[in-house]
């Protein structure tokens, strides 16, 4: 018999609130680097709602819920290194910006491989893994996408400068 996942479908309160601001406050300064005439930051403006979109997207598309505390995280995530560190200097202004980044982005991984380990032992009949097994994955899985992460940086310095 096939274990059923008994978590809520649907992205909680809390979860729909920070959407909703963060929208809003990416929609506003969407407006005004429309008004500044700056073109590129409004095309940054407009790949961060996409990029906040997703994981509302992934969790319809594979029917899959992902933690709230998650979505949150990856949606504040999203609006601090592009809205904040891009378009308000954040990476000039204050000091090791990138680095908190980094090392929040090594969570996030950490965090997307525990849930995509979980929601697969939670939905298996088949497949039951141990904790140190699910532990070992999230890290292994944090560590691998930051180092994909850091390839794609250099290469994107190395080609444009």
């Amino acid at each position: 018999m096939k274990k059923t996942n008994k978590i809520q479908r649907y992205p909680n309160k809390k979860t729909i609130l920070v959407y909703i601001a963060i929208r809003f406050l990416v929609i506003l300064c969407l407006i005004m680097q429309i008004i500044h005439n700056e073109l590129g930051n409004a095309f940054l403006c407009l790949l961060t709602l996409i990029l906040i979109t997703l994981p509302f997207l992934f969790e319809k598309k594979f029917k899959i819920s992902l933690p709230s505390t998650l979505e949150i995280v990856i949606i504040l995530f999203i609006f601090a290194a592009e809205i904040l560190g891009e378009i308000n200097n954040f990476y000039g202004i204050i000091p090791y910006w990138d680095t908190m980044l980094h090392t929040l982005n090594g969570f996030l991984a950490a965090g997307v491989g525990l849930s995509l380990v979980n929601i697969l032992n939670d939905n298996s009949s088949n497949i039951k893994l141990s904790p140190l097994y699910i532990t070992v994955f999230a890290f292994c899985f944090s560590m691998t996408i930051g180092v994909l992460w850091e390839f794609i940086e250099f290469a994107c310095d190395r080609v444009l400068n």
